[in-house]
């Protein structure tokens, strides 16, 4: 079985989220800073676009590669001490816009423009007055004076991403583009044998509804993990949902521990894998 690079799961992920605003609005403050991005990351009702960005990287388990901090510019100082610092943009990385003013995550590139996508933004061509509101992708030329430079992560795997650095010290060989597009879903008529991507841990917090909670739902109700539901799997997570991820968990503990009923990546996994005959119980 082909294991997909820490980078393609990553810029998978981070397209598979809706470009919408997040934010609410006040007659007041206008956008005021609340987002479901600032409560995942712990700290709410703030400027959130390096947030949003930590948030990316957390969601597929990768977080321990970027500082975690609100701030552009200390990232931008984690990524010079680290050595991960770079004029040229790759995948994966987070780019300093206007001396810290913004970031976003490279999700493509060419030799004229870098293709990117962030949070606490605005959608191309719209205006606000600088404050952002939502999740939208942007399209800036590679040469503009607002483009500071670029953090490169490291990724856990050693895979380099598709990278325009001649001398990425990652050890890429760098490439002229490349452009994002979904993956493959499998040739018609047959079944996928492949666990389907980790949307994120923000959908299955108590009291989130949505289509990945029901879908966690019925891989725990077919593994027989934890108390049995009395009704069947919905999209709301309850408090029955979360005592069955602890139960898996529990069960698992050196590879999902610790059993604190919250789903990340792995137990993302592990409930498919079982649920499917790929992991003996």
């Amino acid at each position: 079985m082909t294991t997909t690079p820490d980078w393609r799961r990553l810029v998978d992920h981070v397209q598979s989220i809706p470009e919408k605003i997040y934010e609410t609005w006040t007659s007041r403050e206008g956008w005021n800073n609340d987002n479901i991005f600032g409560k995942e990351y712990g700290w709410n009702l703030v400027a959130w676009c390096m947030i949003f960005d930590w948030c990316m990287f957390h969601e597929v388990g990768l977080d321990k590669i970027v500082p975690k901090t609100a701030s552009v510019s200390v990232m931008t100082d984690w990524a010079k001490k680290h050595g991960q610092w770079s004029e040229y943009p790759s995948v994966g990385a987070l780019v300093n816009f206007s001396n810290g003013g913004h970031t976003e995550i490279v999700v493509g590139f060419d030799k004229d423009t870098v293709y990117t996508k962030g949070g606490n933004s605005i959608k191309a061509g719209s205006s606000d007055n600088g404050q952002g509101n939502g999740v939208w992708s942007h399209a800036t030329p590679r040469r503009a004076a607002k483009v500071v430079g670029y953090l490169a992560p490291k990724f856990p795997d050693g895979v380099c991403p598709p990278t325009a650095d001649p001398k990425d010290p990652r050890g890429g060989k760098a490439v002229t583009s490349w452009r994002w597009s979904a993956p493959a879903s499998g040739s018609s008529g047959s079944k996928t044998e492949k666990v389907p991507s980790f949307p994120g841990r923000s959908y299955f917090l108590l009291g989130a509804k949505n289509k990945y909670a029901k879908q966690l739902q019925t891989w725990l109700d077919k593994g027989n993990w934890g108390p049995k539901y009395k009704v069947g799997p919905s999209e709301t997570m309850t408090q029955l949902d979360l005592d069955k991820v602890k139960a898996l968990q529990k069960h698992y503990l050196s590879a999902l521990g610790p059993a604190d009923g919250l789903t990340g990546p792995k137990t993302w996994q592990y409930a498919w894998e079982v649920a499917n005959g790929k992991r003996k119980k």
